[in-house]
């Protein structure tokens, strides 16, 4: 029948999987970072990044108004059969309230986003921020071995 293994031939191979389980987080944690990093998707992607840019000012931007300029011709005969309608410009002055509202609006939701951006890093633990990952006591020996092996 088959024996059972020495116990430092398993000593050693549990030993190899702590190493392969620590090189496969740091990995693991390397890639997560650079998913989250915008700057690497400029890098590996820029004509993408730039098309994607392009297109959000496009959406973002409003479209021009028109403005009509009819002859006095044409606005005799509009005012003449009551279709003539002068309405003031929307949106033409705003007052000092509203740009104090739309200032503090942009404020909080730039820094909204920041703080879930900050929350997103700790929770995948990467960043500064990020609490340190536990590791059980060791003598030494363990980091060695991964050292060498």
């Amino acid at each position: 029948m088959n024996d059972p293994p020495p116990a430092d031939a398993v000593r050693a191979r549990m030993q190899q999987i702590r190493c392969e389980i620590d090189q496969d987080l740091k990995e693991m944690t390397a890639s997560a970072r650079s998913m989250v990093d915008w700057k690497h998707y400029v890098k590996t992607h820029p004509w993408v990044c730039l098309g994607t840019a392009a297109a959000l000012g496009f959406l973002i931007v409003p479209k021009r108004s028109t403005a009509i300029h009819p002859d006095l011709a044409a606005l005799t005969e509009l005012a003449r059969t009551g279709r003539l309608v002068a309405e003031p410009a929307s949106g033409a002055t705003h007052g000092f309230v509203d740009a104090l509202l739309a200032t503090v609006a942009s404020i909080a939701v730039r820094k909204a986003i920041g703080l879930l951006g900050q929350s997103a890093a700790q929770l995948l633990g990467i960043g500064p921020d990020a609490p340190p990952h536990p590791s059980p006591p060791s003598d030494g020996a363990a980091d060695r071995a991964c050292q060498r092996g």
